[in-house]
């Protein structure tokens, strides 16, 4: 064989040596690129699902947390609220024993269960969020309403308030109407049946109207928050 076809078979080996080769390298480089693209997508996908798995579980402890005050908290302000509107709109109230005894209790289950929510709130998800803050702002409000008035007429104090709020508390849940009145719980506390009677005297419909006003607030102010579920 000539030199020449000798150079010509030798040259053309070695480029399909180099090509081969070539190939081979270019597919290990495709094969680890795809490997690792892959496995970021797989990273990122993880992370995300993380993440929203995390965003649900804070999203369903929130609105558990908000739902069991709403039951509760928000429950019996409406229960003392549609009390105060009732008597506010009647004359003649302060000698049935039944508005006495059951107006006693709407607003006693009221102070129990905002003593417990200032107490056993879950801070966790509760605080410090705006919902939480103006919640704890508008029970301050009725707080304040019930302890003082510029109209001479019989208050709660602030310790008084607790004190009632915790004559109530079974095992951490709220004494039933049955039990309040078969155990005459507070029968004989003077702050509290000042107040009530006060409340349900004619001549003090001025005072009602301030307190119905702190209630609607916080009614409005917890269902704006239950909304947002």
């Amino acid at each position: 064989m000539s030199t020449f076809w000798e150079g010509l078979l030798s040259s053309s080996i070695s480029l399909a040596v180099i090509g081969f080769v070539c190939k081979i390298f270019l597919k290990h480089i495709d094969k680890r690129e795809l490997e690792s693209f892959k496995n970021k997508l797989k990273y990122e996908s993880d992370i995300k699902i993380k993440e929203e798995e995390r965003n649900y579980d804070i999203r369903k402890t929130r609105d558990l947390e908000i739902g069991r005050w709403g039951l509760t908290l928000l429950s019996a302000a409406n229960g003392f609220l549609g009390r105060l509107c009732y008597i506010k709109e009647q004359r003649g109230l302060s000698s049935d024993q039944y508005i006495i005894d059951s107006t006693k209790f709407y607003l006693c289950q009221y102070l129990f269960w905002a003593q417990l929510f200032r107490k056993n709130r879950d801070s966790s998800v509760f605080s410090p969020t705006n919902d939480e803050m103006l919640i704890t702002e508008l029970i301050k409000n009725i707080s304040i309403t019930l302890r003082e008035n510029t109209l001479g007429l019989p208050c709660i104090r602030s310790l008084e308030q607790q004190y009632i709020g915790d004559s109530l508390n079974i095992n951490g849940g709220c004494m039933t109407y049955k039990e309040f009145i078969d155990v005459n719980v507070l029968s004989q506390y003077s702050a509290l049946n000042d107040f009530v009677d006060s409340i349900l005297n004619d001549n003090n419909k001025e005072f009602i109207n301030i307190i119905i006003v702190s209630f609607q607030d916080l009614k409005s102010g917890f269902e704006a928050t239950l909304q947002k579920k």
